[in-house]
């Protein structure tokens, strides 16, 4: 009887994955995977692939999937070139290298790549409406045969969908809505778009539309402020029609990947009951007080994410690779959207001239500019909780630790690179306007 008490005593505990985890913390699946500018595109695909355009609380959608197999494979499968399909396409070889050449400059961004990608691993970044594709990959067992599956959308991209799609503020819905239907109006005729269509025609895609059981099913709209933040920012940088169609796009895939990264963040601490500490960002006044806090910053976020992990796989068995790939997402997003200043070594906290061109798109309206002060202060510190200047500084308590001119130092320091990069107007000694497209005050 004593045997079969310690038998049971010992019962394995039960088992757990790192999507569930991730959606019980998060809302969906982060991980290490789909990180990066993948959520954009993902999202992307969501948008402009799925019926009805942007449907409502509770609406089903139905997505059809494309996967551009036959481009990608012409630009990164080697042997590919030989394939008859090629030649029903392409009037010859030279016309094959001729496109192949052009397409390569196409390709979305992987960064720390070491290498030619695999055509599964590389997609083509959006800059026709055309060029929005979905995952696919060889199917095991037969390399002959494509499936069109998840790979490196394994979801983030689903969540943010849903969170613009269940807006309660329709005012800003119908001006996201409108955006979004700008988007691609001036490259719908282009040569691009053109060979786009004919190439994309040629690949595997969907016969008919589907449901997506990660959007339906695995994702939870949390209504909180960082998805609020979220579509403020979509609304802000779609009405910036005096930037390049391509430019918005850039902006929406590195908003998507932004907020994403502030969303893990915020959201750890708050399952863990805490309130989110400030992201400490070093712009390169060159203090080491400065980038050692920001180094010890980014640690301390990691190892809170880690440490949600653990309470929500309390009492089961969560693989300790799923564990890493949630932390995962978190800095390989950071570092590919500019908010780390590398992949490797010791890292800190920054914010590179992309990043910071996406937030003064998301924080200002078209046409409107906002004090450098603001900017800094009310949408860097106040909606996003980056700190930077010195009154960020000394809401967040860093004062009590640090002098106030590192601050000072650093936020002089962005302010001589925003205005380097056409991003920031000086008309006086005490007047500097952040904006984009250089608008006039009056």
């Amino acid at each position: 009887m004593g045997q079969t008490q310690n038998t049971q005593s010992q019962a394995p505990a039960e088992k757990t994955t790192g999507p569930d985890v991730s959606r019980e913390i998060f809302g969906g699946i982060l991980e290490y995977d789909n990180a990066g500018f993948y959520p954009g595109l993902e999202l992307l695909n969501f948008i402009f692939c799925a019926k009805p355009f942007l449907p409502g609380d509770g609406e089903q959608v139905q997505i059809s999937r494309r996967s551009h197999d036959f481009a990608r494979r012409l630009v990164w499968d080697p042997g590919f070139v030989q394939n008859d399909r090629c030649f029903e396409v392409l009037a010859d070889a030279q016309s094959a290298e001729a496109i192949r050449h052009l397409l390569q400059c196409i390709q979305l961004s992987i960064p720390n790549l070491k290498g030619d990608p695999a055509w599964h691993r590389a997609h083509f970044f959006p800059y026709t409406k055309s060029l929005i594709h979905w995952d696919a990959r060889n199917k095991k067992g037969d390399e002959t045969k494509t499936g069109i599956e998840r790979k490196y959308m394994r979801g983030a991209g689903a969540l943010v969908y849903r969170v613009i799609c269940n807006d309660p503020d329709q005012s800003r819905k119908e001006r996201i809505k409108t955006g979004l239907s700008n988007l691609y109006d001036n490259s719908e005729s282009s040569s691009l778009e053109n060979l786009a269509a004919v190439l994309l025609s040629k690949g595997m895609n969907d016969l008919t539309p589907r449901s997506d059981e990660v959007e339906a099913e695995k994702t939870e709209v949390f209504g909180d402020d960082t998805d609020e933040l979220f579509r403020d920012g979509v609304a802000n940088i779609l009405e910036h029609l005096q930037m390049p169609s391509v430019s918005r796009v850039k902006a929406l895939i590195n908003w998507t990947g932004f907020c994403q990264v502030i969303m893990q963040h915020n959201r750890a601490s708050k399952y863990l009951g805490e309130e989110p500490k400030p992201v400490i960002c070093d712009c390169g006044a060159g203090r080491p007080q400065l980038r050692r806090a920001s180094q010890r910053a980014l640690r301390d976020f990691q190892a809170k994410i880690l440490e949600a992990v653990d309470m929500a796989a309390e009492g089961k068995q969560l693989a300790k690779k799923q564990r890493e790939r949630i932390r995962g997402f978190f800095w390989a997003t950071a570092a590919a959207i500019g908010l780390l200043n590398a992949w490797t070594g010791r890292r800190h906290f920054t914010l590179g001239i992309d990043l910071l061109e996406t937030n003064v798109m998301a924080a200002t309206q078209c046409g409107a500019q906002l004090s450098y002060e603001r900017f800094l202060t009310d949408w860097l510190y106040g909606r996003c909780g980056l700190v930077i200047g010195r009154e960020a500084a000394q809401e967040s308590g860093l004062l009590n630790d640090f002098d106030a001119s590192i601050f000072e130092e650093n936020s002089e320091q962005l302010a001589v690179q925003m205005q380097a990069s056409g991003l920031l107007e000086v008309y006086s000694d005490a007047t500097r306007m952040v904006g984009i497209g250089g608008v006039d005050l009056e």
